[in-house]
């Protein structure tokens, strides 16, 4: 059974200058769209459905300071999380990688495929900047691969075992929030 499948939509409004950002696409629920679809580029990740109307879908871009996405250090395989500062829409913060990892410049960050939405090893971006901080963690910047001012067309990336697993887990989901 083929995990994924993938419906193409063009983006016909987005944002990038504010701290929600997000962008409307030309397919929605008559195309098979539904909330909670991830939504990647051929350059990256993107961000995922939050809304549908019969034509139209609104999704919430990464560069929304309350979305945090699952991803992983390529070179080292270390987990860590995704998260716009609301700063630059060029840049995201990537959070939780301890120092003991070693993180160098033009390391590749990629989706791991943890959080059931974007299938794992999207592309995210390159390390830009690496900074030790007085904590446990590094802080990095890492350049988005995708240019989200020149987002024109994007996949909505459909996940055929998503509800299989979203129902494995919710009993563990609920006792523990």
């Amino acid at each position: 059974v083929a995990q994924f499948d993938f419906v193409s939509a063009k983006v016909v409004s987005n944002t990038v200058n504010r701290f929600t950002n997000f962008l409307t696409i030309n397919k929605g629920r008559e195309d098979g769209i539904e909330p909670g679809m991830a939504v990647i580029s051929p350059l990256g990740a993107v961000g995922k459905v939050r809304t549908v109307s019969r034509h139209y879908s609104v999704v919430t871009s990464i560069l929304h300071v309350d979305v945090q996405v699952s991803a992983l250090l390529k070179r080292t395989g270390h987990f860590g999380t995704i998260q716009w500062d609301g700063v630059n829409p060029d840049y995201v913060k990537f959070k939780f990688i301890p120092r003991h990892v070693q993180p160098v410049q033009g390391d590749s960050v990629l989706t791991s495929g943890y959080n059931a939405i974007f299938p794992e090893g999207i592309m995210v971006g390159l390390i830009d900047e690496v900074q030790l901080t007085d904590e446990l963690f590094y802080d990095l910047k890492v350049k988005l691969s995708q240019d989200f001012r020149k987002l024109s067309y994007v996949e909505v990336v459909k996940n055929s075992l998503r509800q299989e697993l979203d129902s494995l887990e919710l009993p563990f989901k609920e006792v523990n929030e």
